[in-house]
């Protein structure tokens, strides 16, 4: 495999998992934390939407079928943008990466560099940002989920959370990183973004994980 294949794989939400799993493992520079943590998300998600899907129709919980239907066509929003944004996250690093390499011969390429590298940088931000607030949202969709969703499912609903809450730690964690590249009040806007994202998710868990300890225990 040539160098530039392992740096610009093809999509990969299209490959295996194995595949995946062993790009992340590489030498590669990405896909790392923020293409992981949004592949957490869309997981999370999807468990959700997967307790949605075996409550929707059943007998004894046709008084939550509307609300849990509402509740699947919001998780299946949910788990197709976090799946997008597994390849957006390494995008917007290759972008990066390219936008540090470009020549500077003159002073129409050092302004052209200058632009490129301001908006390769706030990509880096965004990106994950999008990841952390998605699976925020995801969250909170869950608790209502475990509590009201069929039973035999409160397990996957408690691991969809738990995937959801990964993601959102794994996105801030990126957040963070690529701050420095943007001036120090656009900084501390962010950090109080990814603060206040980080207690309330992680507030919305305990919830969860409260729920998942009545319910296995029978």
């Amino acid at each position: 495999m040539s160098s530039s294949s392992q740096d610009f794989p093809a999509k990969l939400v299209y490959q295996p998992v194995a595949g995946f799993i062993q790009q992340v493992a590489s030498k590669a520079p990405a896909p790392g934390g923020g293409s992981a943590a949004a592949l957490s998300g869309a997981v999370g998600a999807a468990l959700l939407s997967m307790v949605t899907n075996f409550t929707i129709g059943k007998k004894n919980y046709a008084h939550v079928s509307d609300e849990f239907t509402r509740l699947r066509d919001r998780t299946e929003v949910l788990r197709s943008r976090l799946t997008a944004l597994i390849d957006e996250d390494t995008a917007a690093f290759n972008r990066y990466r390219i936008a540090n390499k470009l020549s500077e011969t003159d002073e129409a390429e050092k302004a052209y560099k200058a632009t490129e590298l301001a908006a390769a940088t706030q990509a880096t931000v965004d990106v994950p940002e999008q990841t952390m607030n998605l699976c925020f949202e995801g969250l909170g969709h869950a608790a209502p989920i475990a509590r009201d969703g069929n039973v035999n499912t409160v397990s996957d609903a408690g691991a969809g959370a738990e995937l959801l809450a990964a993601g959102l730690e794994g996105a801030a964690l990126n957040v963070l990183i690529n701050l420095s590249g943007l001036d120090e009040q656009q900084a501390a806007s962010y950090r109080k973004k990814v603060d206040d994202a980080r207690m309330n998710g992680r507030r919305m868990l305990t919830e969860v994980r409260q729920i998942l300890s009545e319910k296995l225990r029978g």
